[in-house]
């Protein structure tokens, strides 16, 4: 039964109510009508001191009360209707998860579960109606996850595309950090001074007033020192006459991107499965007989080809990509570890079944490039998510019925 069927019966029961009980509570009044649900005047006013409390917890500025009421409003008539698509999808959010998710939040805020809770309920909201809160917020990232973002996509292509732009290169560019303070025209001697002082060695953030203006990439950094700055020593300082005022900054440091080196290998392997059937013993017994034909000089290819039941390498002779051991569960990676390169391994047991393996070769291979890639891939798809997102939201609301009441 929905919350609208449900809110109708309450009320026609509210007219056998004797006169006795006139003064009970008044009832909760619809304030929006959403497809087949409804918003209440109480979700409303609950919602509002939640995110009222999010404000405060987070010391940001809050939008006039009327402002924020209506935007507040806004997301609950979308809240209905997505939570409307996801009991229709029958996705569920597990207690184990919305514990999770409580006490993350706690953590943020550097309290205890208890103690979050303790400050909801101050806020007048019971600890029901803030997992009722967190369970919807999960719902609703798990329905988006569900139907917008697993059709967001970004291809090899155009992450090529953005390295060879400006915004791109930024990627891989050295970032510089420095220290800067601005003195007055008549306070020339006074520059100079320092800028000796600090040249032979004194750090100017010691200075008074000297503000560090962090690790910036070229393009970010103040243009008066955009062309000095990649030819500045460490911790040499220049001293700029513009716009009617003294500019002095320092080098404090500089970071150039750095190689990623890992271990990858190239591991050729059987895998032999059991059931009722084929029990532990026969596996076993299988691959110690393949193990020695190999030693004896077998093609491990195409013994493998004959007898894994690894579907994956089946018709590759066994032999998996090149992968660092984390590709791998432990005791796989354990063995590769234990193996020289060229030798095979002893047969081993793994959660997939029984192996033996043989380490064809392992490098050490820069992935730095490989990490920056998935950076721009993961820069590129959140933006690219945010406008599906928010163009799926516009439509469901478009096909939707919304009454005010």
């Amino acid at each position: 039964m929905t919350k609208l069927s449900l809110l109708k019966a309450a009320l026609v029961s509210s007219l056998l109510i004797t006169g006795a009980l006139a003064v009970a509570k008044p009832l909760d009044r619809i304030i929006v009508v959403v497809n087949d649900d409804i918003v209440t005047q109480q979700e409303l006013d609950q919602r509002t001191a939640y995110i009222k409390d999010q404000y405060k917890a987070a010391a940001r500025r809050m939008p006039a009360d009327d402002v924020l009421q209506q935007q507040i409003l806004d997301a609950l008539i979308l809240e209905s209707l997505q939570m409307q698509l996801a009991e229709k999808g029958k996705i569920t959010i597990s207690d184990q998860k919305i514990d999770a998710a409580i006490s993350n939040i706690a953590k943020r805020q550097k309290l205890t579960t208890a103690q979050f809770y303790q400050a909801m309920k101050a806020n007048g909201l019971a600890e029901a109606d803030v997992r009722k809160q967190i369970t919807t917020e999960l719902t609703l990232n798990e329905l988006q996850q569900k139907l917008v973002a697993r059709q967001v996509y970004v291809s090899d292509a155009e992450i090529d595309r953005f390295m060879a732009t400006q915004s791109g290169q930024s990627f891989t560019e050295t970032e510089y950090q420095l220290a800067y303070k601005r003195f007055e025209l008549t306070e020339k001697e006074q520059a100079n001074a320092l800028l000796k002082k600090v040249n032979a060695g004194t750090p100017l953030l010691s200075e008074e007033d000297a503000r560090d203006l962090g690790l910036r990439q070229l393009e970010e950094v103040p243009s008066i020192f955009r062309t000095l700055v990649p030819v500045l020593k460490d911790k040499e300082a220049v001293l700029i006459e513009k716009n009617g005022a003294l500019h002095m900054a320092q080098l404090v440091d500089k970071t150039e991107a750095q190689s990623i080196n890992v271990e990858e290998f190239a591991i050729r392997h059987i895998l032999i499965q059991t059931d009722i059937v084929f029990d532990e013993q026969a596996a076993q017994s299988l691959l110690t007989e393949l193990r020695e034909k190999i030693l004896a000089g077998e093609s491990m290819a195409d013994l493998a080809d004959e007898y894994s039941q690894d579907e994956g390498t089946k018709g590759r002779g066994g032999l998996l990509d090149w992968s660092t051991l984390d590709a791998y569960v432990a005791e796989f990676s354990d063995e590769v570890k234990a193996t020289p390169v060229g030798e095979v391994s002893e047969v081993f047991r793994s959660p997939y079944g029984f192996h033996i393996l043989r380490v064809e070769d392992s490098r050490v291979r820069d992935v730095s490039v490989d990490v920056i890639r998935q950076q721009i891939r993961a820069q590129l798809g959140q933006a690219r998510y945010t406008e599906a997102l928010e163009r799926w939201k516009t439509e469901l609301l478009a096909e939707s019925f919304v009454e005010y009441r």
